[in-house]
């Protein structure tokens, strides 16, 4: 096999880093290849030869062929043909598809066997759900290439497109109608169909209480086929003469055209099976198949982790850099701190507390910072004068004030607030004005230098576009970064407006690139890179001559005309915050995550940050030295992991309280699963340190997406030499796992894959196939968003998910993180839990609001939000790790916080667990001894061990029986150290001094 210029190029990156690698040839990746068989399919969709009846259909992404009459299957060309939608030209010789292989849906077909494949349809255009024209000279699909999605054709042999419906709902899933003459489509709740000649539009079905959708003419043209989902499942419908009836009797029919065999026979996908009806006799048939799927998994060295070690390690999670107008300074935040660095001397904090700060800013003479800090509750804007340190709150309204931008007069700020709206604040008077109402997550605000024009980076068009404000007037419009292009990511990568106005400064495909602009921000050229190394968050010197830009944990400056970067030296060190006393416990009850049973009646004699002994308990040891710690009453745990956490999504509005909200709830590790990668390492460091009370922190970065995204912390990745780049991030930043996400390529996966597992990272995704057969490590969500949708995923239907995906998973190795967002309607069951007292001091009032209206939906007294889930879908869900763990799969408790809600989600996902039937002993093991197995520190973590970290958790009841007991917390020790819940909250449960909030 070839070698993709990418893999050349990673290649070449990882020989310097290789050299000191405690990797060694012998203990790199090595695949360990395994087979799984599966006879039932999740959401296959099927298509028949009109040559010898052969059946082809795709399973979990992959073709298989079978014979009319089933038995085993044959694959279909390779997983990284990335297929959907599969349906046989009129003669038999070429199957068209949806493929995603390029990163992008388009249009292709494929010789049956799996050879000749040929795209149809380019572009960064999503062109979808192919239908081929009875000739066999044109295919109809679905495409969003007008902006929105219309029907459209392409000739099959010269490859010229042509739009065939213009306004109106949108338009999907074309079928043409054997006479070519139109094309009937799904309209949401109706099926039309347009005439070819005239352009009229006629109803086919008309609206139902259902959604109407994968329309399919018979041979003779007199019935339509199609999908109708409601409540009572998704069934299979025909319409003739204006009679509709259901064909067969399954309530999961998967979501594809069912074919027509005959006149009066369909053959299509529905629950698990692949099934033939007849329309006249309602006869039915399962045609079975045996499908085998061929897995390499890796076997491969984790990374290290030292937790023991004080040696000082050289601070690389810098935050929000900026150069001061004159280039001779810089401010950022590290370690839980403001810093000012003087360009070749030592920085020096100019902040020094246990508060959280914020996206520090240079005023336009050098001579104050502003810079947003929860210190007065929640996140304020305050200005600080370098010269004398003396400083002043410039706002304190409800909620949070964030991204301060000076204005070129130094008179006023921009910010935004929790919410994503658009201010500014007069620093004489403090009057604060509205300048644009809430955006989606935007980026950080900067000005034109005539003061008129805000710019910032939003999400437009499903990527990061450029936001240009006129503040007097209250109107906006989005400009490209550059065709199709993205800005790397919404957060401190731009755009930053030159301080004379000529250029906009931002990160794009992961580089410095310039936007030449005019007075307005409108660009007068195309954009250029100035750096071609990994380059995020710049800023401007006030000469407009120089950029600060961060590399991989690294300072650098360059030049508006892309000189050679030079460093600049920063000498910020830290090390492990470790305990130097010891601790002996007295437990009742010790449950040790390893065993069903718990002790009782124990001693527990911490020893510096780990467990020394674990011994029966005696009234007469030596107390000199000792801290004693009486938990004669309390049962004691290991700490409990969220194995998915975006921890940094809201951690600006959190501030000081996040850390310790989590420790008050008894979770003393995190893992994230996407996160802005210089604000996640400088969390992580200054957890460790000490700086920031709080859980361990496994960190990643961005997600890695296609050229399509929608979170602000995923990152766009649109070429292989970008991909070396995100590499090269992931392996000096120190990634502990990296999440590649919907819309990114299999065959990229798949190398990203095999790199990160070269230097001991794991990765995780939101797909079951082909990841699980290209060593990708874990998968998040039961059913999780797909680059096919909200609607679609080949690990769920309707009626759960079959066979395929349960051994899959299990046989295949690949646990799954919960994220039961259904469990929220376990609320229900205890409303004390939203006003429990460390909710109160702990939770933003967003926060608060958003955890009552779940209850209320709970309780059947309010709306239900998107995410919101019911009992029966609770049950329904606990039904599928029930399988999953039954077939020897692997379930780890993880919450997807703050899309659910932050350390209260992960006990309603364990409650929802033992509620509807997993063991207790299966439900805390997968918060606690199998979550730090995938971590890779069972040796450290996961168990209350001798030896191991002490990482413990007090909670009223016995929690080993009682999962519910759990949330019951008195008491956590983290790294040795101990902490209770009143020490946890007091610092917010009443405003400190002068906060008027």
């Amino acid at each position: 096999m070839s070698i993709s210029p990418f893999r050349r190029f990673a290649r070449a990156a990882l020989v310097g880093v290789l050299a000191v690698s405690p990797l060694t040839a012998a203990a790199s990746a090595q695949a360990a290849e395994r087979t799984v068989t599966v006879a039932e399919g999740t959401n296959l969709a099927v298509t028949v030869s009109p040559r010898d009846g052969t059946v082809v259909f795709d399973l979990q992404g992959q073709l298989f062929s079978i014979p009319r009459e089933g038995g085993d299957a044959t694959p279909v060309g390779d997983d990284r043909l990335d297929p959907f939608w599969p349906v046989f030209s009129p003669d038999g010789r070429e199957l068209a598809i949806q493929s995603y292989a390029d990163g992008m849906f388009h249009i292709a077909v494929v010789a049956p066997d799996g050879s000749a494949v040929r795209q149809l349809t380019f572009g960064e255009h999503d062109d979808l759900q192919p239908a081929w024209s009875p000739d066999g000279t044109k295919i109809a699909f679905s495409s969003d290439r007008a902006g929105r999605a219309e029907i459209w054709t392409v000739d099959v042999r010269s490859g010229e497109t042509r739009q065939i419906t213009r306004g109106g709902a949108p338009k999907s899933q074309p079928t043409w109608a054997p006479d070519g003459g139109s094309i009937a489509y799904a309209a949401g709740f109706t099926i039309d169909s347009v005439d070819l000649a005239t352009g009229a539009v006629r109803t086919v079905v008309p609206a139902a209480k259902a959604f109407l959708g994968a329309p399919s003419w018979s041979p003779d043209g007199r019935t339509l086929a199609f999908l109708r989902s409601g409540a009572e499942g998704r069934t299979l419908m025909v319409s003739e003469s204006g009679t509709v009836r259901q064909v067969g009797t399954y309530t999961d029919v998967f979501p594809f055209p069912a074919r027509w065999l005959s006149a009066h026979e369909l053959i299509y996908g529905a629950n698990g099976r692949i099934a033939v009806s007849d329309t006249l006799t309602g006869a039915a048939r399962e045609v079975p198949f045996s499908a085998t799927f061929t897995l390499d998994r890796d076997r491969y060295q984790r990374k290290a982790h030292d937790f023991d070690s004080r040696k000082p390690r050289q601070a690389r999670g810098i935050a929000g850099p900026a150069l001061s107008p004159d280039g001779r300074a810089v401010v950022f935040k590290a370690l839980n701190d403001l810093w000012l660095l003087p360009i070749g001397d030592k920085p020096r904090r100019l902040t020094h507390d246990q508060f959280s700060e914020w996206d520090p800013v240079w005023s336009p003479d050098g001579k104050s910072i502003a810079y947003a800090s929860d210190k007065a509750g929640t996140e304020d804007l305050y200005v600080l004068d370098v010269a004398s340190g003396q400083e002043k709150r410039a706002t304190s309204l409800p909620g949070a004030e964030v991204s301060p931008a000076w204005s070129p007069d130094g008179k006023k700020l921009a910010f935004e607030d929790q919410e994503g709206g658009l201010f500014t604040v007069d620093l004489a008077g403090g009057a604060v004005t509205r300048v644009l109402k809430p955006l989606t997550t935007p980026g950080r605000p900067s000005w034109s230098p005539d003061g008129k024009f805000l710019t910032l980076t939003v999400s437009a068009g499903q990527r990061n576009q450029i936001l240009l404000v006129d503040v007097t007037a209250g109107t906006s419009r989005t400009i490209e970064p550059s065709p199709y292009g993205s800005v790397s990511t919404r957060g401190d990568d731009g755009p930053v407006w030159s301080p004379d106005g000529h250029w906009l400064a931002f990160s794009q495909d992961s580089v410095i690139t310039l936007l030449p602009v005019d007075a307005t921000g409108a660009p007068t050229g195309p954009s250029r890179r100035v750096t071609d190394e990994a380059s995020d968050a710049p800023s401007w010197s006030g000469d407009s001559k120089t950029l600060l830009y961060l590399h991989n944990g690294t300072l650098r400056l360059t030049t508006v005309d892309g000189d050679a970067p030079r460093d600049v030296p920063l000498d910020l060190t830290f090390a492990q915050d470790q305990p130097t006393g010891g601790l002996v416990i007295h437990a009742g009850r010790l449950w040790d995550g390893r065993h069903r049973e718990a002790r009782t009646d124990v001693d527990i004699i911490v020893v510096g940050n780990r467990v020394k002994r674990i011994e029966p308990h005696r009234e007469d040891r030596q107390r000199a030295g000792w801290q004693f710690v009486d938990a004669s009453k309390l049962t004691v745990t290991p700490g409990l992991v969220d194995m998915h956490n975006h921890q940094e999504m809201q951690a600006k509005f959190f501030g000081d309280r996040q850390g310790r909200l989590l420790l008050s709830y008894g979770i003393t590790t995190t893992r994230s699963t996407g996160d802005p990668a210089y604000r996640a390492l400088e969390d992580r460091e200054a957890l460790t340190s000490g700086d920031r009370i709080g859980p361990r922190f496994f960190m990643t970065g961005e997600m890695l997406e296609g050229s399509r995204v929608s979170w602000e912390f995923a990152r766009p990745v649109r070429d292989e030499r970008q991909l070396t780049l995100e590499m090269s991030r992931a392996r000096e930043l120190g990634y502990d796992v990296i999440k590649t996400y919907q819309r990114f390529r299999n065959d990229w996966q798949a190398e990203v894959t095999e790199q990160a597992h070269e230097f001991g990272v794991p990765t995780t995704s939101h797909y079951l196939y082909p990841a699980v057969s290209h060593g990708v490590d874990m998968k998040e969500h039961l059913a999780g968003p797909s680059r096919w949708g909200f609607g679609f995923s080949h690990e769920g239907s309707l009626s759960g998910p079959y066979e395929d995906v349960i051994q899959l998973a299990a046989r295949g190795g690949m646990p799954f993180s919960s994220t039961l967002f259904s469990s929220s309607s376990l609320l229900a069951d205890d409303p004390a839990m939203v006003t429990d007292p460390r909710l109160r001091a702990l939770y933003t009032g967003t926060q608060q609001q958003a955890l009552h209206a779940k209850l209320l939906c709970a309780q059947g007294k309010g709306p239900c939000g998107f995410l919101d889930g019911t009992p029966e879908r609770a049950r329904k869900d606990v039904d599928v790790i029930k399988r999953l763990l039954a077939a020897g799969g692997v379930v780890l408790a993880g919450t997807d916080a703050p899309l659910d809600s932050t350390a209260v989600g992960l006990h309603l996902n364990l409650r929802s667990m033992a509620k509807y039937g997993v063991d207790p002993f299966q439900v805390l093991q997968s918060a606690t001894l199998l979550s730090a197995r995938q971590l890779g520190v069972e040796r450290d973590l996961g168990s209350v061990e001798e030896g191991k970290l002490a990482d413990l958790v007090f909670t009223e009841g016995d929690a080993s029986h009682d999962v519910n007991r759990l949330m019951d917390v008195r008491m956590v020790v983290k790294n040795g150290k101990l902490h209770t819940v009143d020490e946890l909250t007091a610092p917010f449960r009443t405003p400190p001094p002068g906060a008027s909030k």
